[in-house]
């Protein structure tokens, strides 16, 4: 049946009858609102004035969308949604104007619906009615008919009433014929999409800042240049969306394009966002965690580029509204971004190619929005199922490939719904406002933030505080790449930002102090999710240079989320893993020795599968999006075996067409119940559509139980020391040992080591203790305590000298000779390190010296490891918590057992690694060493348990796995 046209023909009709009027300057764009334009879309059905009293995320029309364009506060007149997500916007102008031909408002229109994604949007003034695609990147050159869908003239709508009516009604809206008119116009034409031009915009900026910084920077290498450039661009992304958003001041960044110096007044700009902001972005100082960034504060770099880069970010050049530019748009360009690299010439010259991995897979392919939808709701949504916001506060939820951060952001998104609806609903049938439950292990606060409050239009906001309380508590991921890690930083803090303005950012630093945004790197990390420190033993990782370093890059999840397995992992693994087929050959090794539900030739996302398995406590929820070809294949049994004996199956959705575009892989989703104990329900294999097998289930008896040993009292201590002590050689008749330099003289003139200078000046033995410059043969680069490390030592820039006149003279043996310097503090391990050049030693150090080189090294290890700590700590009831100290005699009196060449290599190569990480500068690069020596300290923790004979008991006993065991052992 026809719409009835009633009332539009009353609108035309009076519109024509006092045309002028209308059409003079005067009459302006609110009247020309209240008089036609209401009228006419409560006409199509809409709910223009909220007659129906419904909350701000649920009507149907907001009126001025917060926007912000060309540096003026200004919003689209309209926006259309159905159940709080946008359709379309509406532009409105008062009828003086030339719509047809002004090309203002049309580029005004398209760059908000452009940039939130929009497929089409609409501008009037009523005499005028005009849809644009507004999927077509904007340009400020556009002639106002470029994108042009449909012109109606208000004479016109009478006769077109049903098309319009049948298109952007609301009943045609939730009928899909709406989404039907989209398909049928812009169906027919490939149409350019946001997320593309934005990538294309990303490689330009790379491209020409790539190669004016490594111009510039000759002594950058790769890693580093790749670095500078990712989070140059980070940054002024992050800044330009703050500025947007009303968060930052606008033209902020847009003044740098005014004088010179361009970067130094960046750097500016980086160290107040630090201030204000705490992100990890602007990371330039140790107070505030570890790996500063030391690189990009120093950088050289063109005013000429760096301006072009900015005027690219504003408008009219820019044809994005960053205010409302979704954050999966940045997500989705990143991950193509990051399917490229920054490579150097051997003239330092930068060049853009794409990843060997990247090229071997045929490309980048980011997860459509519905997939991740569909995998956070069936396992956080599970999760969530009969909670409330303080059961939620434990939940920890992981992708162990996290890319891009694509999951995160879903799973991040609906935490942030679903305590948003909990406090609401709780606010509204208590009438007393929420409070943020504390996150995990932290006790609550005298006056805890609100969880929410009433922003415009009373529409109800999650606190920031309470935003970066689930963030924190909640999300973890992993990637084995740098630059993804810091894009799925970048993405999870805007999405925080979202909502945000100045006003409530500065509410809340101002009332708890806190700088506005977490900071993300105990959450997220760079590392191989599938390869653990273990895959050095037997190896020396000193041998591998940075890049195969890199690539390795083993992770101790244990280690590095330690507060996570201490409650026996996660929640909740979700993500979309590496498919690759047969891209773990070469580490196969390693692979057939710590993954069991493998086969031949099997592919990358199995060995996810296994690793997810492990990372996943009791009752957890466990999803990918994977290939389907572990359902079929006859090399993928294991896997499918393990799913239907251990555990259980949720749900399996397998696809009939290809999910990623450009792909003609076909997908599965599974959701997995993982289980500690194997299941007790029913599983049923899916060899093939028309076979179905029953799998035969494990019982309890045949599982095993570790029985974790109560260690509660002392003789089992005791046996362990005198275990160690049996057959052993104290270090004192193994070694000559001494302390350093006492810090006074013998004739009375000595200087103290905080006196300033000498007493008097008799001759050259009464110089200063401590002195700029070497004066003579007796003077040698001076070491303290404080100088020195685990396996690592810095320099004083100071010189001692170590004659006669010393209270407790010193023989030069000691300083010339090879030597281990050991710090008299006792810490959970020991601090000391090989020194071979020389140098004086203070007497807060112990020096050991012996003939045999290699001797040392082993002795070294063996007391660094941490039996020797626990074996002080121990025996001589070493447990003052301010200056935990031994002595001289006890240290000659400790055990060395037989060592083996073995390990002599492992301290050589942890060694060497801490020499590597004292040059290193590039934060990656530092993360991947630590994780190196960490890993060589475990190797040799374990080889030295071993040269005692200890058993796996009697090593629980010493690494403190019974935390009330009793301090004093004898």
């Amino acid at each position: 049946m026809k719409p009835q046209t009633t009332h539009i023909e009353v609108l035309s009709e009076k519109f024509r009858h006092n045309l002028s009027e209308y059409k003079h300057p005067k009459y302006n764009e609110t009247q020309t609102r209240i008089e036609f334009i209401n009228p006419f879309w409560e006409a199509l059905g809409w709910d223009v004035l909220n007659t129906s009293g419904y909350a701000m995320a649920f009507r149907d029309v907001i009126h001025e969308d917060e926007v912000k364009v060309g540096g003026t506060t200004k919003a689209p007149d309209y926006s259309f949604r159905i159940g709080g997500k946008r359709i379309f916007f509406m532009e409105t102008k008062k009828p003086s104007l030339d719509l047809k031909h002004d090309p203002a408002p049309a580029f005004q229109l398209r760059r908000y619906a452009y940039s939130a994604r929009l497929p089409v949007s609409l501008l009037t003034d009523f005499e005028e009615f005009i849809v644009y695609d507004t999927r077509l990147k904007p340009a400020i050159t556009d002639k106002p008919h470029v994108g042009r869908m449909l012109y109606f003239t208000f004479e016109e709508y009478v006769e077109n009433w049903e098309k319009i009516h049948s298109i952007f009604s609301k009943e045609a809206v939730m009928r899909g014929d709406f989404d039907r008119f989209i398909q049928d116009t812009q169906g027919k034409k490939s149409r350019a999409e946001i997320d593309r031009d934005f990538l294309n915009d990303l490689d330009e900026w790379r491209v020409h800042l790539a190669r004016n910084i490594a111009l510039r920077n000759p002594g950058l290498s790769e890693r580093e240049l790749n670095f500078a450039v990712q989070m140059t661009i980070d940054r002024l992304i992050f800044l330009r969306m703050a500025e947007d958003r009303g968060i930052e001041s606008q033209h902020t960044l847009q003044a740098l394009l005014n004088g010179e110096n361009v970067y130094p007044r960046l750097v500016e700009i980086y160290t107040r966002a630090d201030e204000r902001y705490n992100s990890g972005l602007f990371h330039f100082e140790e107070k505030d965690g570890p790996h500063p960034d030391i690189i990009t504060p120093r950088l050289e770099m063109d005013d000429k580029v760096l301006k072009d880069v900015l005027s690219r970010l504003y408008y009219p050049a820019c044809p994005y509204e960053f205010s409302v530019l979704p954050v999966e748009v940045l997500g989705n360009a990143y991950e193509q971004f990051l399917g490229k690299r920054i490579s150097l010439t051997e003239g330092h010259r930068a060049r853009i190619e794409e990843k060997p991995e990247v090229r071997k897979a045929g490309g980048v392919y980011y997860t459509p929005q519905y997939i991740v939808d569909y995998i956070v709701q069936n396992t956080v949504g599970k999760l969530l199922e009969g909670k409330t916001p303080k059961d939620a506060a434990g939940l920890r939820i992981c992708d162990p490939a996290c890319g891009s951060g694509s999951f995160l952001l879903g799973a991040y998104q609906y935490l942030m719904d679903w305590h948003l609806k909990q406090y609401v609903a709780e606010y509204e049938s208590t009438g007393q406002m929420p409070s943020s439950p504390p996150a995990r292990g932290q006790r609550p606060r005298k006056s805890d933030p609100q969880a929410i409050y009433q922003g415009p239009g009373s529409q109800w906001f999650l606190s920031t505080s309470e935003k970066k309380r689930i963030l924190l508590n909640t999300l973890y991921g992993v990637d084995i790449d740098a630059n993804a890690v810091e894009v799925t930083k970048l993405s999870l803090l805007l999405k925080t930002l979202e909502n945000e303005n100045s006003e409530t950012l500065h509410s809340q630093m101002r009332l708890w102090h806190e700088r506005a945004l977490p900071n993300l790197s105990a959450n997220i990390k760079c590392g191989n999710s599938l390869i653990g420190p273990d895959f050095y033993a037997n190896q020396q990782a000193v041998l591998f240079d940075e890049n195969e370093a890199m690539r390795i890059n083993a992770f101790d999840w244990q280690a590095e989320y330690k507060e996570v397995f201490d409650q026996g992992g996660f929640d909740a693994v979700i993500g979309n893993p590496p498919y690759l087929y047969s891209a773990g050959k070469d580490f196969l090794d390693y692979f057939n020795e710590h993954y069991l539900l493998t086969e031949y030739q099997t592919d990358y996302y199995i060995y996810f599968i296994e690793r997810a398995i492990k990372i996943c406590h009791d009752k957890s929820y466990f999803s990918f999006i994977i290939p389907d070809s572990w359902l079929n294949s006859e090399k993928m049994s294991k896997i499918r075996n393990s799913f239907l004996s251990s555990h259980e199956i949720i749900l399996l959705a397998v696809f009939d067409y290809p999910v990623f575009q450009g792909v003609t892989l076909e997908n599965s989703i599974f959701v997995l119940h993982v289980l500690s104990q194997p299941s007790k329900f029913p599983f049923y294999q899916f060899l093939n559509p028309n076979e179905v097998i029953e799998i035969n289930k494990l019982s309890p008896e045949d599982c095993i139980n570790i029985n974790l040993i109560d260690y509660k009292y002392n003789p089992r201590l005791n046996k362990i020391i005198k275990k160690m002590e049996k057959d052993c050689i104290q270090l004192g008749n193994a070694s000559k040992l001494n302390r350093g330099i006492h810090a006074y003289r013998t004739d009375g003139y000595g200087i103290s080591k905080y006196s300033s200078g000498p007493q008097t000046k008799k001759d050259k033995d009464l110089q200063s203790y401590h002195s700029e410059k070497k004066l003579d043969e007796t003077y040698l680069p001076e070491l303290k305590g404080k100088h020195i490390f685990r396996y690592n030592k810095t320099e004083s820039g100071k010189f001692l000298s170590y004659g006669n006149w010393l209270a407790e003279p010193r023989t030069p043996e000691y300083f010339y000779n090879p030597k281990i310097v050991i710090r008299k503090i006792l810490g959970p391990k020991l601090s000391g390190t090989f020194i071979k050049e020389p140098c004086a030693i203070d007497q807060s150090l112990y020096i050991i010296i012996s003939d045999i080189e290699e001797d040392l090294k082993a002795i070294l290890g063996i007391l660094l490891s941490r039996i020797g700590a626990w074996y002080f700590r121990t025996k001589f009831s070493i447990y003052d918590s301010l200056y935990p100290w031994f002595t001289k005699k006890q240290l000659e009196s400790f055990p060395i057992p037989s060592h083996n060449r073995q390990l002599v290599i492992l301290v050589d190569q942890i060694l060497s690694l801490n020499e590597k990480l004292a040059e290193a500068r590039e934060p990656r690069t530092r993360e991947m060493l630590q994780r190196q020596i960490a890993a060589t300290d475990t190797q040799i923790d374990q080889l030295v348990y071993a040269l005692y004979n200890l058993t796996e008991k009697e090593i629980k006993i010493v690494e403190g796995e019974n935390k009330t065991i009793n301090p004093s052992p004898f």
